[in-house]
């Protein structure tokens, strides 16, 4: 009997990368509530809603150009990913001198959770099963003559 498991990458690193993602997420807002307050608590959740908004819709615009050329897929998963990566950063830059959350708390859960994410992500993708290649009808004596 075979381990009932998605056969859809993108829909398993979409729950391989959430999954603990949005458990690090908990832990983080737990922890940073208990460490710096409403501002550590709102710091975690901007950032575990920011990096979880962000890495899905990377997945989710990965699935919309899979039948693409692979090469154009790669570099679209860079550039794709390169923008989450800014748009953290920018987010840090642009908001390091908010009062109404904690830099330290967001900048460390948006590491933590984007850290987790990506391996949870690798982790489910090497996991599945993908063919390279197009499946191939079983060949029959009926099916072999029937084109000749």
């Amino acid at each position: 009997m075979q381990a009932s498991r998605p056969q859809d990458p993108y829909r398993a690193m979409l729950l391989g990368g959430s999954l603990p993602a949005a458990a690090l997420a908990v832990v983080a807002v737990v922890v940073f509530t208990i460490l710096d307050g409403g501002r550590g608590a709102v710091g975690a959740v901007t950032a575990a809603l920011l990096v979880g908004l962000t890495f899905a819709s990377s997945v989710v615009v990965l699935q919309r150009v899979r039948h693409l050329e692979p090469v154009i897929v790669l570099g679209i998963a860079m550039v794709s990913y390169m923008s989450v990566v800014l748009l953290l950063g920018l987010f840090l830059i642009v908001f390091r001198d908010a009062t109404w959350l904690s830099p330290v708390a967001f900048a460390v859960a948006a590491c933590a959770v984007s850290l987790s994410w990506t391996v949870g992500q690798i982790v489910a993708f090497t996991k599945v099963r993908t063919l390279l290649f197009e499946e191939q009808p079983a060949a029959d004596g009926a099916d072999r003559g029937a084109g000749r």
